[in-house]
């Protein structure tokens, strides 16, 4: 971060070089903070304000606000528009202004330097550039924390059961949300020796495999599996058809599926699985 220490003694030379390092400081600093919360690039992002209200058909109306766009903070101006939906869009167009200054020398270069925008309606299918966008295509701000705060990849884990437990194979893939502090889990298993489950009434919770320390919930997390074909599965003795089955993460990170024998013509069968789950 750029500072100057002023606290030194013998006359400070106050330049204009040192003003701009000064002005860059701020400018550095606030574009930074800004861009935690964007998903990143030139795409605008809705900093604050700008509300959106619709008083008549065809008729936009946008509140006072800021937004970030092409990296640089841009101050909003409350303004509408009407007329569109007849080969017309809501627009946001940035204007630029500069104001003079008097030098010493008597010259009076353009220094004051500012940027505002407002809504306009332009034609349907006007491109994008650097001073008009779509209205619609404001991202909130606080989209990039999501992103920047979770794995992109997913991490997993094959499992691989003995056949005296329903022989089950497939792979677990799971990633973390910091933000939240959620855990992602998904995938698809698959019982090869599906006869070899406990018989009903005594379904019981198989092991899956173990999750990684930081995975692991702080409480016994439950969730629900489902067979993964659109007919039903009957059950061992005939009492009912099966469709989603019991899971949960216990506080040792363990997986667990609930797996229910099947009718003794169904040797195996498969389930998916895709939730997410506090880790607090």
């Amino acid at each position: 971060m750029k500072t100057i220490d002023f606290t030194k003694p013998g006359g400070f030379p106050l330049t204009q070089d040192q003003l701009d390092y000064l002005q860059q400081a701020y400018i550095e600093t606030v574009s930074a903070l800004s861009l935690l919360g964007s998903s990143g690039g030139p795409a605008p992002v809705l900093i604050s304000g700008m509300a959106i209200s619709y008083p008549s058909a065809g008729a936009i109306a946008v509140a006072d606000g800021w937004f970030l766009y092409n990296g640089e903070m841009v101050r909003f101006t409350a303004s509408s528009v009407s007329g569109l939906g007849l080969g017309t869009e809501a627009y946001v167009v940035i204007a630029a202004t500069a104001g003079t200054l008097t030098y010493n020398d008597g010259s009076t270069p353009a220094v004051i330097l500012d940027k505002t925008a407002t809504v306009q309606a332009l034609p349907t299918g006007t491109p994008t550039d650097a001073f008009h966008f779509l209205l619609s295509a404001l991202t909130p701000f606080g989209k990039g924390f999501g992103i920047n705060n979770r794995e992109q990849n997913w991490n997993s884990i094959a499992v691989s059961t003995a056949p005296a437990v329903g022989g089950v194979t497939g792979t677990v893939y799971y990633k973390k949300d910091f933000t939240a502090n959620t855990l992602h889990i998904r995938g698809f298993l698959f019982a090869n020796n599906a006869q070899n489950f406990a018989a009903s009434p005594g379904a019981t919770y198989y092991t899956m495999l173990t999750l990684p320390v930081g995975y692991v919930p702080s409480y016994n997390a439950f969730f629900t599996s489902h067979y993964y074909l659109s007919s039903l599965l009957m059950d061992d003795i005939g009492v009912g058809y099966i469709k989603q089955f019991s899971s949960s993460i216990n506080t040792a990170g363990q997986f667990f599926v609930n797996w229910i024998k099947p009718d003794i013509a169904v040797t195996g069968y498969g389930v998916n699985f895709n939730s997410v789950i506090s880790l607090d």
